[in-house]
């Protein structure tokens, strides 16, 4: 069904004010409207029941939820609506530090096309604004088997301190194979990086790896700096960015592994860096096509 701007801008009028009046039901109906910045954990620590029975209520897979969703939070509440949508697309709600070029990365859609979208004449964007994704497929939850193994360990959650991303600087690779290779350079923990996060050729696209520096809470052995390495996880996306892109898949893999980690992890971990911006490494690493700004804007 084609739909014009202008009817989208209506409707999309419409769903924000559909947002507010449901919150504002929400607590008389035993259900919870997701704001900005909340978490699954968050919101079942404010309601005094369990992650999981949270998820059991609302037949959630994982932990990903997104500003706009009706949850649950009794059996007896009614069913959460679907969420907002227009002629099968995304509509997207601006959070604090979206930038218009991080957006349509993580979407894997053209800033010109995102712009001409939305009839904007300009990057310019505010939070809270809503944005017609065209052509957006919804990312599945890429998280799943990263949050069975965690369950399985104890997070030395005052010991991790920043979250720095890296590239592999080649095509190839997986976490099996950058192990063996940084063993064989006398790494006696082997693969540096606490998880890859793969492009399709030697693992999954968007698949996340876990290496054994997270399953045994380990240092990192990803930059020079011992001190930064004692504190700092490593997460590395398979690729030569310097050359090509990462892909979508990687993207959103990487955002909410980040998402999750900071938000219900470690939430002590409030610095990021790419690899480059650390003093006294010396690298180009993650690469000029990664978007490194952008991931700024979002995590500073």
């Amino acid at each position: 069904m084609h739909v014009t701007r202008r009817e989208f801008t209506k409707r999309a009028g419409l769903i924000a004010l559909g947002s507010i009046a449901s919150f504002k039901l929400g607590n008389a109906q035993g259900t919870y409207t997701v704001r900005n910045g909340d978490t699954l954990g968050h919101i079942a620590l404010k309601h005094n029941i369990s992650t999981a029975e949270l998820r059991r209520i609302n037949k959630l897979s994982g932990d990903l939820i997104h500003v706009g969703q009706t949850l649950k939070i009794s059996e007896q509440s009614t069913p959460p609506p679907p969420a907002p949508s227009i002629a099968n697309n995304t509509v997207y709600t601006v959070k604090k530090g979206d930038t218009l070029g991080g957006i349509a990365l993580i979407h894997g859609v053209r800033i010109a096309a995102l712009k001409r979208a939305n009839n904007l004449s300009s990057d310019m964007i505010r939070i809270g604004q809503k944005l017609y994704i065209p052509d957006a497929t919804p990312m599945t939850d890429l998280l799943t088997n990263v949050r069975a193994e965690t369950a399985k360990i104890t997070v030395r959650t005052d010991n991790w301190k920043r979250i720095v991303a890296h590239h592999s600087a080649i095509k190839y690779g997986n976490a099996a194979i950058y192990d063996r290779a940084h063993r064989k350079r006398g790494m006696k923990n082997g693969l540096a990086y606490h998880f890859v996060i793969g492009n399709g050729i030697d693992s999954g696209d968007g698949e996340i790896e876990i290496g054994p520096r997270w399953t045994k809470q380990l240092l990192g052995g990803h930059v020079k700096s011992y001190g930064i390495n004692l504190t700092a996880i490593g997460i590395c996306l398979v690729g030569n960015f310097e050359a090509t892109h990462p892909t979508h898949r990687q993207l959103a893999a990487f955002t909410q592994l980040m998402d999750w980690l900071r938000g219900e992890i470690i939430p002590g971990a409030k610095q990021f860096a790419g690899h480059r911006d650390l003093r006294g490494e010396q690298t180009i690493c993650p690469g000029k096509n990664f978007p490194l700004a952008a991931m700024h804007a979002r995590y500073d």
